[in-house]
């Protein structure tokens, strides 16, 4: 297959002009080769609109042709192609013969004048046993005998749509014509057949034209039937040549077969021998197998012990997920002084990580571990939305949001002081970054409840209004010492005023990251409750297959939903037992719904925590 990357300019232009090409397209005498060739074939696969293709009086061979019939097995609108007065021989016409067997539109097919014989005409006649839709075949001019003429009527006695054959110039005999005569008589399609200009004597005449078949014209004013030619020596030799080369090619195939006779033979020896490692494996197999179950067991054992832990870490969280009430007072201002001593001036060692609004640097500060995020007049989280989430996260305490201690502000310098958080990003651990281990699946399922959790708090957490998040992802979601996992990153948070599941609040700024935002939201700038949903089913895609967020993701789940085979879509490094492919499903037909195009539709995160806790 030629790609358009190693085209030529010429060719890429030529590739252009047909893979755009509408209706008819003439490209007859244009000094076309098989190179060429090869770049109209590869926009034949692409092309939708065109019929016809005219391609006669150039310099095409076999290589071309043989392209163009891999364009002619999955192209299904050209119904018209004529190759005449090329350089085709045995190998396209047995090539194009191959793509009529399967192409299901071509009603024309011209191929006279090329350097066809009997082989390639062989070929035509199988594909004629098969084809449906072919009507018009000119295999004029070339070099077809008896041999070649015999194969194609025997497939004119099964084929029913062919219409018109013209064989006219070539090298057939009486043979062949009485023949052709035979198959006629039986053939209720063929209209038209074209035989002058070949080595007929009166004999093979005179049986073509008692046939008995009236439908079948094949005496023409223009080219009668009588007009024939009588073989040259030059044709004679020809012909001589042919059946030497035939002799020959015979010689050559019994000596390929003696040879392969050979390799058969020490072949078998190998496969005797293989045969008996083949045994020492199987027994060796056996004795894994013992080891294996063994293993297995004790797989199973700690399996419970850890399902066993999971209930009892559930417990617990759920005795302390009550909601925390409101903080009073604000948080406290600390000089940035102090944030620069414990992070040694925020020296590159104390540095965690970077995102989109600024540096995050590890410290300790009397009594913890915090982590400081630290924003300048260059970053992108300007005044605004430092306030945004230094106002969002002092009104409410919640065990799956993120803790904000204290806060710096001296002049363009602003920092924010938050609760330390050992595990990272859920995104950090899904990409196994630092060579971590990767997230087990009770893990996954409690990091999805723990989010779902954070996000129906933030967006119930105050009667008089909701808050929308607009960058909820898999980086803004941080995990503890113990994998409990907790939203931060409230810089882009909005506020609006009794807001139901119907209304919505429009914004001229769109802010976030593309691959979690919702139609509405990306196209329109219309933000509702169920915005944030969106961006949670991307999250939940992610940790069913670790892969980063994107449209491919949502393409896949579709897929493994409409198919039931969940298996495939799974993080490889997880072993899911049957049950957690049960899990794996319900948590990817819930990331769909929550993926859904039309906000009405897609859940609540009341309803989210319901699904994924009952």
């Amino acid at each position: 297959m030629l790609s358009y990357q190693d085209m030529t300019e010429s060719e890429r232009e030529l590739y252009d002009k047909v893979k755009n090409a509408s209706g008819e397209l003439t490209l007859k005498a244009s000094q076309l080769g098989s190179a060429e060739a090869q770049a109209i074939a590869e926009a034949l696969k692409v092309n939708t609109t065109l019929t016809q293709l005219h391609l006669m009086d150039n310099q095409i061979g076999d290589i071309g042709a043989q392209a163009m019939a891999e364009a002619l097995k999955v192209n299904t609108k050209v119904t018209q192609l004529y190759l005449g007065t090329n350089q085709i021989g045995h190998g396209g016409a047995q090539a194009i013969a191959e793509a009529l067997k399967v192409n299901t539109t071509l009603n024309d097919l011209d191929l006279g004048e090329n350097m066809i014989g009997d082989i390639g005409a062989q070929a035509m006649a199988e594909a004629l046993k098969v084809n449906t839709t072919l009507d018009y075949l000119d295999l004029s001019v070339n070099q077809i005998g008896d041999t070649g003429a015999t194969a194609i009527v025997e497939a004119l006695k099964a084929n029913t749509t062919v219409t018109l054959i013209d064989l006219h110039e070539n090298q057939i005999g009486d043979a062949g014509a009485q023949a052709i005569a035979e198959a006629v008589k039986v053939n209720n399609t063929l209209t038209m057949l074209y035989m002058d200009q070949n080595f007929l004597t009166e004999a093979g005449i005179t049986s073509l034209r008692q046939t008995g078949n009236a439908e079948c014209k094949v005496d023409f004013d223009e080219y009668p039937l009588a007009t024939q030619r009588v073989p040259s020596p030059a044709d004679f030799q020809s012909a001589a040549r042919a059946a030497a080369n035939a002799t020959i090619e015979h010689l050559q195939l019994r000596s390929k077969l003696a040879a392969k006779g050979q390799e058969l033979t020490a072949k078998d020896q190998e496969l005797s021998a293989k045969d008996q490692e083949l045994q020492q494996l199987r027994s060796d197999l056996a004795a894994k197998d013992q080891a294996l179950a063994a293993k297995d067991q004790e797989l199973q054992q700690l399996r419970s012990d850890l399902a066993a832990k999971d209930l009892e870490l559930k417990s617990a969280l759920e005795r302390i997920d009550e909601l925390e009430p409101a903080i009073d007072g604000p948080i406290t201002q600390v000089p940035l002084a102090t944030l620069a001593t414990a992070t040694n001036n925020f020296a590159a060692e104390s540095l965690l990580g970077e995102g989109a609004f600024g540096r995050v640097y590890g410290a300790f500060m009397p009594g913890t571990h915090v982590a400081i995020k630290r924003l300048s007049a260059e970053s992108k989280q300007g005044a605004v939305e430092f306030k945004s989430e230094l106002d969002s996260l002092s009104k409410f305490r919640h065990a799956n949001i993120i803790a904000i201690l204290s806060y710096a502000e001296e002049g363009d310098e602003r920092c924010l002081v938050y609760e330390y958080m050992p595990n990272g990003s859920v995104r950090d651990r899904l990409s196994r970054k630092n060579d971590t281990p990767p997230l087990a699946w009770s893990q996954r399922q409690r990091i999805a409840t723990d989010v779902s959790r954070g996000m129906h708090y933030v967006q119930t957490a105050f009667p008089d209004h909701a808050l929308f998040h607009l960058d909820l992802k898999t980086d803004n979601v941080l995990l503890d010492a113990h994998f409990n996992a907790k939203v931060s990153d409230f810089g882009l948070v909005r506020a609006a005023q009794h807001l139901d599941e119907k209304s919505y609040l429009r914004t001229q700024n769109v802010q976030g990251t593309m691959a979690y935002m919702c139609p509405e939201f990306l196209i329109e700038g219309r933000m509702t409750i169920k915005t944030d949903v969106h961006a949670f089913g991307m999250i939940l895609l992610e940790l069913v297959t670790a892969a980063k967020a994107g449209p491919r993701q949502k393409s896949e789940a579709r897929k493994a939903v409409k198919n039931q085979k969940f298996a495939d879509m799974v993080d490889s490094t997880l072993k899911p037992t049957e049950a957690e492919l049960q899990n794996v499903s319900e948590l990817v037909t819930l990331a769909l719904e929550c993926l859904d195009e039309a906000a009405d539709e897609r859940p609540s995160f009341g309803a989210i925590i319901a699904s994924l806790d009952p």
